[in-house]
C-alpha cells in the first residue's frame, strides 16, 4: 500500500498534541506540589517570626518602662524614709495602679499613671471578661479591684509525664527588687529593699548605699501559635532547655492545659516574702466566654491554652523581666 508523505505529515501531527498535553500536565502538577512546599515553609517561618518578633517587641517596652518609671520615682518627692510599695501606688503622683492594670475596652491610655501608660502596648484584650489587661494571673486586691500577679513554675516542675505544673512563686507586675539573701531570714512582715534613705546594708543587696530606687518589671510572654513542651531523655528525665543542644535521644512532650492539675507549692511567695493571700490577692479564675475557642492568656493562672496534637496544651511561655536602678534625687 502506498502511503503519501501529506498522510505520514498529518500521522505525525495527531500525536504531538498528545505529548504536549501530557507534558503540560505534569510540569503542572509539579508546580503545585512545589508551591505547597514552599508556601508551608514560607508559613512556618512567618509565623516564628511574628511570634519572635513580638517577644524582642516586649522586652524593648519593658525596659524602657523600667527605665522612666525608676527615673520618674527617683525624681518624685516622696517622704526619705517611705516604702516603695507605698510611693509607687501613691493615688496623688501618678506614678503606677495597680487597678489600671484591668480597664475597660476603649481606655485612652493617657488618662493612666506614667508606667501603665508606657506598658499598654503590650495589654492584650481578654474576651473572658471583656477587658483590656496586663498578661498573667487575675486576682482582686485587698481593695476589691481586679488586677494582675504572675504565676511562675520553676525549673524542674512540670511532670515530664502529665505536664502538670506547680507554681513556685509569685510576682508582682512592678516591685522593688529585694536582695536574695533576705529570703533566707525567718518570715516576719514582708522584707524591704534598698528604697528608704535609712536602709540597712543587708537591705541594700549590694548596692552599697541606701535611696536607691531599684525596679523590676515583669510580663508573661505567651505566644498564640508555638507550643510549651517538657524535654526529657530516654529514661522520662527532664532536661533543662539549653542542655538539649546537642544531645541525643530528647523527646519533646507537650504541656497537657489542665488547670485542675496544678498545685500552688507551700512556699511560693513573693519577693518580698508575702504569700498570695496575705498580700491581700483572691484568684478571680474567670468562665471562659463560650464563643471563643483557646486562648493563649485564659484559665485560672493564666497560663493559657493552645488546640494542637488533638488535645489542648499550654503556649509557649517566658516571662521577661526588666529593671532600672537610679539614686533617689529629691525628697519632701
Amino acid at each position: 500500500m502506498l502511503v503519501s508523505r501529506n498522510q505520514i505529515e498529518g500521522r505525525r501531527g495527531d500525536h504531538l498534541p498528545l505529548q504536549q498535553n501530557s507534558l503540560g500536565r505534569s510540569r503542572r502538577g509539579q508546580v503545585l506540589l512545589e508551591f505547597a512546599v514552599v508556601a508551608f515553609i514560607l508559613t512556618f517561618l512567618l509565623g516564628a517570626m511574628l511570634a519572635f518578633g513580638f517577644l524582642f517587641f516586649s522586652a524593648n517596652i519593658l525596659q524602657q518602662a523600667a527605665d522612666v518609671g525608676a527615673q520618674e520615682l527617683a525624681r518624685t518627692p516622696f517622704s526619705p524614709d517611705g516604702t516603695f510599695k507605698t510611693d509607687l501606688v501613691d493615688v496623688n503622683k501618678g506614678v503606677f495602679s495597680e487597678a489600671d492594670l484591668v480597664v475597660p475596652v476603649g481606655t485612652n491610655p493617657a488618662t493612666l499613671p506614667l508606667i501603665n501608660q508606657l506598658l499598654f502596648s503590650i495589654y492584650i484584650y481578654d474576651p473572658d471578661i471583656d477587658m483590656i489587661r496586663y498578661p498573667g494571673t487575675l486576682v482582686t486586691n485587698g481593695d476589691g479591684d481586679q488586677t494582675v500577679v504572675i504565676a511562675v513554675v520553676g525549673p524542674g516542675n512540670r511532670d515530664s509525664e502529665t505536664g502538670v505544673e506547680t507554681i513556685t512563686e509569685w510576682h508582682r507586675v512592678v516591685e522593688e527588687i529585694i536582695p536574695p539573701g533576705q529570703a533566707t531570714v525567718p518570715y516576719s512582715g514582708p522584707y524591704s529593699g534598698p528604697y528608704s534613705v535609712l536602709a540597712t546594708t543587708a537591705q541594700q543587696g549590694g548596692l552599697g548605699q541606701p535611696g536607691m530606687v531599684a525596679l523590676r518589671i515583669n510580663y508573661p510572654y505567651q505566644s498564640a501559635g508555638l507550643v510549651a513542651y517538657v524535654h526529657t531523655d530516654s529514661g522520662g528525665n527532664i532536661i533543662n532547655p539549653p542542655d538539649t543542644i546537642g544531645a541525643d535521644g530528647v523527646l519533646n512532650v507537650p504541656v497537657i492545659a489542665d488547670d485542675s492539675q496544678v498545685t500552688v507549692d507551700n512556699t511560693a511567695t513573693f519577693p518580698d516574702g508575702e504569700t498570695l493571700s496575705a498580700a491581700g490577692y483572691t484568684l478571680v479564675n474567670p468562665t471562659a466566654n463560650p464563643n471563643i475557642g483557646a486562648s493563649p492568656n485564659r484559665g485560672t493562672y493564666g497560663f493559657g491554652e493552645a488546640q494542637a496534637f488533638l488535645t489542648t496544651v499550654r503556649p509557649y511561655r517566658k516571662v521577661l523581666t526588666a529593671q532600672g536602678i537610679y539614686r533617689r534625687e529629691v525628697f519632701e
